[in-house]
């Protein structure tokens, strides 16, 4: 069905008055809503996504500007009743202009969906996360931030949060734009440093967040070795190994220290074995030499960090980005044999 057709029926439910709504404020903190509430906010979500779909560039900017904006209200927090219907009123539109391959309307519907934060929103987000759903990297992009977004400020189910961040993942195995990566990587971390209590199942997401960070470095680490995906996911390495380090230090995740430095140490030593494997195609580019530096100085702190926390204090006594910028390729290759005889005793064997 197109979006002219679809904007029609919805059209044709609207009340008789055929006022458009100035704004939704009245009804986003109610906890039940009638018939008639719903009807004044369908009037208002077939106007704006009839701009949303058919307008021109100041349109589609104004459209979204008032879609997202009883989800934004500073006074009042949106009920769940509110949500849901706002949410049916808005998904299957959203959906259809996805549908219609227009990147710039299709990049304002999903940060639409982004702000819903319902179990069905971020559904449909998660569908459209891999390169085999969603061809467009703008879209997958603005996917990853949207979904973010939700999890950060949505009303969500344990399961939800599971399934889109699990879908993100392995959106990730496949994923071939790096810029992509890195808003993948920065939401499933997200996940990984959630504030969510207990009793909300955040022990459960953490743990899951971990696991696929881990998970998702180490399949790109594996790619990029196994020359599978482009040299340039090396532009995604030096943010997440950022992260890593950040949460390594985070006096709140400290519970954690352990698990993360004894899991990603071994991950973060072949950083080496990329910038060798690579040496001749990452030095002959400028901003591909200066982005393997920059992953090299991290992987490197961090790594000495986890060895003076957790294992003897043996770290080599190498600065690999120095090397690197002076191309002393055979220093390089003497710290990678240091670390790996390090990484192969304990507390690290096995990991």
């Amino acid at each position: 069905m197109t979006i002219s057709w679809l904007v029609c029926l919805m059209a044709l439910s609207v009340g008789a008055n055929g006022e458009v709504p100035i704004s939704l404020s009245a009804f986003v903190a109610q906890t039940a809503l009638d018939e008639g509430d719903k009807s004044e906010i369908r009037e208002y979500t077939v106007h704006y996504l009839d701009l949303l779909a058919t307008g021109d560039h100041e349109d589609v900017m104004k459209a979204r500007t008032k879609l997202v904006e009883p989800m934004q209200n500073v006074r009042r927090k949106a009920s769940s009743a509110f949500r849901s219907v706002y949410a049916a009123d808005l998904l299957p539109s959203l959906e259809n202009i996805l549908d219609e391959g227009d990147v710039y309307r299709g990049v304002n519907a999903i940060q639409v969906a982004g702000f819903l934060g319902t179990d069905s929103s971020i559904r449909m987000l998660g569908r459209r996360a891999g390169s085999s759903d969603e061809p467009d990297s703008s879209k997958r992009l603005w996917v990853a931030i949207a979904l973010r977004k939700s999890m950060a400020n949505g009303e969500l189910s344990l399961r939800s949060f599971n399934a889109a961040v699990r879908a993100l993942a392995e959106a990730a195995e496949t994923e071939e734009d790096w810029r992509v990566l890195v808003r993948q990587l920065e939401t499933v971390s997200s996940i990984a440093k959630s504030r969510r209590s207990r009793d909300e199942g955040g022990e459960e997401l953490r743990s899951i967040g971990r696991k696929l960070q881990l998970e998702m470095i180490r399949v790109t680490l594996d790619r990029i070795l196994a020359k599978e995906g482009s040299v340039e996911l090396v532009y995604a390495l030096r943010p997440s190994i950022f992260d890593v380090q950040q949460q390594y230090l985070d006096p709140e995740l400290s519970r954690y220290r352990r698990e993360v430095g004894l899991n990603m140490a071994p991950q973060l030593a072949r950083v080496n074995d990329i910038v060798l494997l690579h040496y001749e195609a990452l030095q002959g580019n400028e901003p591909l030499k200066y982005s393997s530096g920059l992953s090299l100085r991290l992987s490197d702190e961090t790594l000495r960090l986890i060895e003076s926390d957790l294992g003897n204090g043996r770290a080599p006594q190498f600065n690999p980005e120095d090397l690197w910028l002076n191309k002393e390729k055979d220093a390089l290759e003497k710290n990678r044999e240091a670390w790996n005889a390090l990484l192969a005793q304990p507390p690290y064997a096995d990991r």
